[in-house]
């Protein structure tokens, strides 16, 4: 019940609903209360939801343009050093692997003639091409400058590894770059596993070995160790 003074006579006017009805109007207002909080926890768990997908993938980029050389898009020499050292540990097989070590020949004059722009045009295109020549369980990477190393973890025998060099060998030369002056090659060594080494080390300093050989052979070729 309710009343409201009319100012005219002291009369008032008066007035009475059920109950139940006036309830109602309660009712309706407490519901869309709890319609309303609802609404927001959703929408703020909505909220946290994405932004914490959005974390989780700028970390995962992150991590991966961590791991990647700049220039080339492929490992850079840490990431290389990590994957084929950790799979080195981990490999109780010991099937035969083999650890290429791979130089762009006389990368300097390359520059030179050419100008670190197209230099640099250089070093991207044979990234690409090693990446696209090895498998994809291969680790292929930049060790720095113009030393690419490729770490292929299951191989048949040498003559395969040798074929694979001669392919390298091959693509690098069809390289097409515009105004590009002069001719790309290569120069690689090649160590193998379990044969020549178990360890990163040990194959890094054997196919560096091997890779000088080619280069004092005058280049554009690979060489595999030999044990003295």
């Amino acid at each position: 019940m309710a009343y409201y003074p009319l100012k005219i006579n002291d009369w008032i006017m008066c007035y009475s609903i059920d109950a139940d009805v006036a309830q109602e109007s309660y009712t309706v207002i407490i519901s869309l209360g709890y319609l309303l909080f609802t609404l927001f926890v959703l929408g703020l768990l909505v909220l946290l939801y994405t932004i914490f997908n959005i974390n989780k993938k700028h970390q995962k980029n992150l991590l991966e343009y961590v791991r990647k050389d700049a220039l080339t898009g492929i490992k850079n020499k840490e990431t290389l050093k990590t994957e084929i050292t950790n799979y080195l540990a981990k490999d109780k097989s010991q099937h035969a692997g083999a650890l290429f070590m791979i130089d762009v020949d006389n990368f300097k004059m390359v520059n030179d003639l050419n100008g670190h722009v197209i230099g640099d045009e250089v070093l991207k295109a044979f990234g690409t091409l090693l990446k696209e020549s090895f498998a994809i369980d291969d680790i292929v990477g930049r060790a720095g400058g113009d030393e690419f190393i490729v770490f292929v973890k299951e191989i048949e025998d040498e003559i395969q590894a040798q074929k694979k060099a001669d392919e390298v060998c091959q693509k690098i030369r069809e390289i097409y770059i515009e105004d590009f002056k002069g001719s790309i090659s290569c120069s690689i060594g090649i160590a193998f596993y379990p044969k020549h080494g178990i360890t990163f080390k040990t194959l890094y300093n054997l196919a560096d070995q091997a890779l000088y050989q080619t280069k004092n052979r005058g280049r554009n070729g690979y060489t595999c160790y030999i044990e003295k």
